[in-house]
């Protein structure tokens, strides 16, 4: 009896999983999840290129994953991602959120920002503080160039022997 009742229970949960793992509305269709661990056992660790090119033969350019339990959309071809990277580039252009991120950045920055109004403004922000530095200035450039010339010269002086470097 009670072995009826852990097969019972955990049939349950198998549906319950299958149910959590659909795809989202309007997703581009794609081979179907494993729960817990996605697609995970249908790519080949050593050469997964390979499998995404038989998935895009088989779904077509635009073709759906699931890597654990985040899903993910897959271009392949160059029309595939043109259209996604050139002509449809604000719907693109987020940054995946996760906990971690979320806790890390706190909605700040510049790299882990989602795109939208915020990362405007702090992109705005960097560029105006870094050209007032000298970014893109032929001062500033003058000035690269000499210290490279300099380090060069330090190389090929201490070329062959041991170099410790103390910081």
């Amino acid at each position: 009896m009670l072995s009826f009742f852990i097969l019972v229970c955990t049939f349950i949960c198998l549906v319950f999983l299958f149910i959590w793992i659909q795809r989202p509305k309007n997703f581009p269709p794609g081979p179907q999840p494993v729960p817990i661990f996605g697609n995970l056992f249908q790519l080949n660790i050593v050469n997964p290129l390979k499998d995404f090119e038989r998935l895009a033969e088989h779904f077509g350019n635009v073709y759906s994953l699931s890597f654990g339990g985040s899903p993910a959309v897959v271009l392949t071809g160059l029309k595939a991602v043109k259209e996604a990277l050139v002509i449809k580039a604000a719907d693109f252009s987020g940054r995946p959120q996760n906990l971690l991120v979320s806790h890390t950045a706190e909605g700040k920055g510049i790299v882990f920002l989602d795109y939208g109004p915020a990362w405007k403004e702090h992109r705005r922000f960097a560029l105006m503080t870094l050209r007032n530095f000298g970014m893109g200035k032929q001062s500033m450039e003058d000035r690269i160039l000499g210290e490279i010339e300099h380090l060069v010269a330090r190389l090929d002086k201490s070329a062959g022997i041991t170099v410790v470097i103390l910081t």
